[in-house]
């Protein structure tokens, strides 16, 4: 298996016993992954305006360097500093695979993200998305309910790989209004990502944290039709839930819908190294 989201404790957060992240260290993310028997993982760094927790892509990159065969860095650098290309080109030639977690707390259509995607296909790289819940959210890109931002975002970078993730995302695999970020009880109608997910060839869903595990787990039934129609664009991963949630398997719940072994093949793994080539 091949987890496309993964993070190490907080840089701040090293230090201090009472987060839960310190628990993150590499050794712990290794084990985890041993764990899940996940062969091979995304390391996600973290940069996000006004908000304490970050990772740098600098620490990213010294840790995966320990690593080589198992843990593949993203990059990221918060959208409103200077030389962002420079940046990310930089990064890009130091051995990141593809920017993320992006996090940036502004519209996903602001123009300031739409110069960062610009910049990731030129690059030639895909981007992965926390896409928020409400203003409420303390990170993340924001979108209607609708996801038009996010559709014209997507129709008009047509050479960028969009990796989407969060409750902002996944909550829209309903068509009925999202009333929480977490929805409950039957899909009854297919949501707007069923939609963007079969018509753009560029457009992928991250299935990690609560926000994946939820969007299966509250319709199993809808769940196995969505995947066995979408397998070629769904991506595994956990955003280390399973770590601090137990009781959320990601991998225990996919291999629990019945679904044929190709499919299982393609989310597991086959997806995310076609989009990193390798």
């Amino acid at each position: 298996m091949f987890d496309c989201h993964t993070h190490l404790g907080y840089y701040r957060d090293v230090m201090n016993k009472n987060s839960p992240w310190s628990r993150v260290t590499l050794d712990a993310l290794i084990s985890y992954l041993d764990k899940l028997n996940t062969s091979r993982a995304v390391v996600l760094p973290l940069s996000s305006w006004n908000v304490d927790t970050v990772m740098p892509t600098e620490y990213v990159l010294e840790v995966c360097r320990k690593y080589p065969d198992r843990l593949m860095p993203f990059c990221a650098v918060e959208v409103r500093e200077q030389c962002l290309e420079e940046r990310i080109a930089r990064y890009v030639e130091m051995g990141c695979k593809g920017f993320g977690e992006h996090t940036s707390k502004l519209p996903i259509d602001h123009e300031l993200n739409m110069a960062l995607y610009r910049i990731c296909g030129r690059l030639g790289i895909p981007i992965l998305i926390h896409l928020a819940y409400g203003e409420a959210e303390t990170y993340g890109a924001m979108d209607s309910q609708e996801l038009d931002g996010f559709e014209r975002v997507a129709r008009e970078h047509s050479d960028v790989d969009f990796i989407m993730h969060g409750p902002g995302w996944w909550s829209r695999i309903s068509a009925e209004p999202a009333s929480e970020p977490y929805p409950k009880g039957p899909v009854k109608e297919p949501g707007k990502i069923v939609q963007l997910l079969s018509d753009y060839d560029n457009i992928y869903g991250d299935l990690s944290a609560g926000s994946g595990y939820n969007a299966l787990n509250r319709d199993r039934q809808f769940a196995q039709n969505f995947l066995k129609m979408l397998h070629g664009k769904i991506l595994y991963g956990t955003d280390l839930d399973d770590l601090f949630t137990p009781e959320e398997v990601h991998a225990s719940l996919l291999e629990s819908l019945n679904l044929p072994e190709g499919a299982l093949e393609n989310i597991f793994h086959k997806n995310l190294e076609k989009l990193l080539g390798i």
